[in-house]
């Protein structure tokens, strides 16, 4: 009986070391792959979503609010600016702005910032250079509301002149033509990239200096002489033979003398 008993006793002494061992051992693993991964994490918490609480969602709705106030407005600028270009005759000019006539002759007023940039003869051509009675052109943001024109670009130019009158005298030799208008007369020069038109019947057709004559209408595009006002360049010049002539321009020889035509003389009778 005694026998028996030291035999179980021994078995669960054997169980129990056995069962200890497989724990060690299990220990013994997880130190060992805890040692070479010591960042994993083998277990998650369960992240939490939060419902926004009424003054919450109140502040959120004001930030949209507010947000959508901002894009109206500036939708509502961009609007009311639009690329537009002047060119123009300045009449006032200071260190941020400058007054021109424009084509039409209608006043403008042109805004000058730090980023306004400036192009002339000269590289160093600027705000300071442009006077009264200076020709430009500028580029710039059109405010509809204001309408006043903020300067992206400006550049010196000349502006050709547009002169419509009789053609009162006319040289073959020198290529040239006197232009009388209402208030002066220029003198035309004709040049080989000067392009001369005809109008009649409703139609504008190429022509050439041959074909231009005397108490002939006709409007001049060109550039005058910076030393000689009433001298001009001619680079566009356009006939109108059909029209009749302005009454208010007045020409020395309005028609060159239209003598009765002298009568012809009869040959004298041969004699027989």
């Amino acid at each position: 009986m005694s026998h028996v008993r030291r035999n179980k006793s021994l078995i669960l002494k054997k169980h129990l070391f056995t069962k200890s061992s497989n724990v060690m051992r299990k220990i013994f693993l997880f130190l060992i792959l805890f040692s070479i991964f010591p960042t994993v994490s083998f277990a998650q918490s369960p992240t939490q979503s939060k419902i926004p609480s009424s003054e919450g969602l109140e502040k959120i709705n004001d930030k949209v609010d507010e947000l959508k106030n901002k894009i109206a407005s500036r939708v509502a600028q961009l609007n009311l600016v639009e690329k537009r270009g002047i060119i123009g005759i300045v009449q006032d000019v200071s260190d941020t702005q400058v007054t021109v006539s424009d084509l039409n002759g209608r006043n403008r007023i042109i805004d000058v910032d730090e980023f306004t940039k400036f192009s002339g003869e000269d590289d160093s051509f600027g705000i300071s250079d442009i006077k009264k009675g200076s020709k430009i052109s500028i580029l710039g943001l059109y405010n509809k509301e204001s309408r006043r024109l903020l300067a992206r670009f400006i550049n010196e130019i000349t502006i050709p002149l547009f002169l419509y009158g009789v053609v009162s005298e006319k040289d073959d030799e020198n290529f040239t033509v006197m232009l009388t208008t209402e208030d002066s007369e220029y003198s035309i020069d004709i040049e080989k990239v000067t392009k001369t038109f005809e109008y009649s019947d409703g139609e504008l057709k190429s022509s050439g200096f041959s074909k231009i004559e005397t108490i002939q209408n006709a409007l001049v595009i060109g550039f005058s002489d910076p030393k000689e006002k009433t001298k001009i360049t001619a680079s566009k010049i356009i006939i109108f033979p059909n029209l009749p002539k302005n009454p208010k321009i007045q020409i020395v020889e309005d028609v060159k003398e239209m003598a009765s035509p002298s009568p012809t003389r009869k040959p004298a009778p041969t004699t027989q």
